[in-house]
């Protein structure tokens, strides 16, 4: 999780901007400062705002000629198009669109090699910034959080890739033009619709680096509306905003949490064993989560669509702690013959301290070392091991607990890389989810019903999580094999 100290520039005063004579006026100034890294950034809002209505926002990410510090040369080519009249009237909408520093890249790919690198393990410092003005635009206006579009061209291509699969619970859509992305990382753009533009005849970026990833993404069963253009050479851009381009269907999208946890867990089902018997270990939130709805119901169903004969076993028992797993899991985990378990632990070891019936950190490690020896010994199961999530949905850090659950967390997540076992960060993704979607710093209510147990967009939320790290552990079981 990335932690953004902001410095930030004026807040707009505004809610209606008036055309002036210069059409770059409408897009309103503003900066962020990320690590010391200062992002200019400017804001289209609709012609009009209306009471009580919110509305779309596109984030673009421009190409390398754009970068700079006079917080103009961004607005070239795609934002200069969504000024004109026609466009205004047909798609009232935000437009974000920050600059890169002249120095600086959204992301670290090399944009001339025809192969990818690995997502990185944080964003740049540019893209933490873009990322930071996101937050405060979302935080600022009236935006509609149902939608938010993705896009941008070469150096931006590169980075709406890197950005939807880092956050694709973030967006309704992206449209990356002429880029590429991590085709290791695709499955995690599941349930994100994406139409992906190329010029076959791309000297400056190769258009092998869009094919691999959409034919990744194709090979695990991701829809993908790939556009490649014939002879078309390093500005696929005009065909891809132009009249026939991406913006109707762009703007017909909507985010759709369901949908993503439903195919996510589908995606898991086609990696596994059609006999597979995928345990869920945990305490109240696994509990509840095989109750109709539920994160593990939610899976259930998803799995039993496309492997009928693999079996869900829900082991979750409210108020449970590491201490009280190592009391059960012959009975609830190994007796059933569980070939895969996502373990799910650490609240109530973390929650309950409160009353002094926490699990101290010594014990909880070595409780924690002994449960997995015991969970994968011979002959035993493939482990997803979730760090546990949140204990009140406010920012980071002002929880009484946060510091001591970020600790219990880092414990959970070093036992995770060696032999067979995947990580679900959940205590990162949950936070990274909230620094967008709670610009109120509410205590629950965004994926929580109290701060702990998960309401109904939390359980789409945990599903597909958890889904994509079963599928993980599944994969690297196959490759010890």
């Amino acid at each position: 999780m990335i932690r953004l100290p902001l410095s930030l520039g004026l807040p707009f005063a505004a809610t209606v901007f008036m055309s002036t004579s210069c059409a770059e006026e409408e897009f309103v100034p503003g900066h962020v400062t990320v690590h010391g890294v200062t992002t200019h950034y400017r804001l289209l809002a609709p012609e009009t705002i209306e009471e009580g209505q919110r509305y779309p926002l596109i984030l673009f990410l421009h190409g390398a000629g754009e970068r700079g510090s006079d917080n103009e040369l961004q607005l070239k080519h795609f934002p200069s198009k969504m000024l004109t009249p026609e466009r205004r009237a047909a798609f009232p909408c935000f437009l974000l669109a920050p600059q890169c520093p002249e120095e600086g890249r959204w992301t670290t790919d090399n944009w001339g090699s025809k192969s990818s690198q690995p997502l990185p393990s944080e964003p740049t410092d540019p893209m933490a910034g873009a990322i930071a003005a996101l937050i405060r635009t979302v935080g600022e206006q009236a935006i509609d959080m149902d939608r938010i579009y993705l896009t941008g061209l070469s150096m931006g291509g590169y980075g709406t890739f890197e950005l939807a699969t880092r956050y694709p619970d973030w967006f309704a859509a992206a449209a990356p033009v002429c880029g590429g992305g991590d085709e290791r990382s695709a499955a995690r753009l599941v349930g994100l619709p994406l139409s992906v533009w190329h010029g076959d005849a791309d000297q400056a970026v190769p258009v092998e680096n869009s094919r691999q990833i959409v034919a990744e993404l194709k090979e695990l069963g991701i829809e993908a509306d790939y556009h490649e253009l014939p002879g078309v050479g390093h500005d696929a851009w005009t065909a891809a905003y132009g009249a026939d381009g991406c913006l109707d269907w762009l703007f017909a999208q909507r985010r759709d949490p369901a949908r993503r946890a439903a195919l996510a867990g589908e995606l898991l089902a086609r990696a596994i064993a059609p006999d597979e018997r995928i345990a869920f270990l945990g305490d109240s939130i696994t509990e509840q989560g095989a109750d109709a709805g539920g994160y593990v119901d939610i899976l259930r169903s998803a799995i039993q669509r496309v492997q009928p004969e693999a079996s869900v076993i829900a082991a979750g028992i409210s108020g449970h702690k590491v201490p009280d797993l190592l009391r059960r899991e012959e009975r609830d985990v190994r007796a059933k013959d569980a070939s895969l378990v996502f373990l799910y632990i650490g609240i109530n070891d973390v929650w309950h301290s409160e009353r002094g019936e926490g699990t101290p950190k010594d014990a909880f490690r070595s409780g924690l070392e002994e449960l997995l020896q015991r969970l994968e010994g011979p002959g035993g199961a493939t482990v997803a091991m979730a760090t546990p999530s949140v204990i009140g949905e406010g920012p980071a850090g002002t929880g009484s607990l946060d510091g001591m659950l970020e600790e219990y967390a880092a414990i959970s997540a070093r036992f995770t890389g060696p032999k067979r076992r995947a990580l679900c960060d959940l205590q990162v993704r949950f936070r990274d989810h909230l620094r967008l979607f709670n610009p109120e710093g509410k205590k629950s209510g965004v994926l929580t019903t109290d701060g702990v147990h998960l309401n109904e967009a939390g359980n789409q939320f945990v599903a597909a999580e958890a889904a994509l790290a079963l599928r993980a552990a599944a994969a690297r079981r196959a490759t010890v094999r």
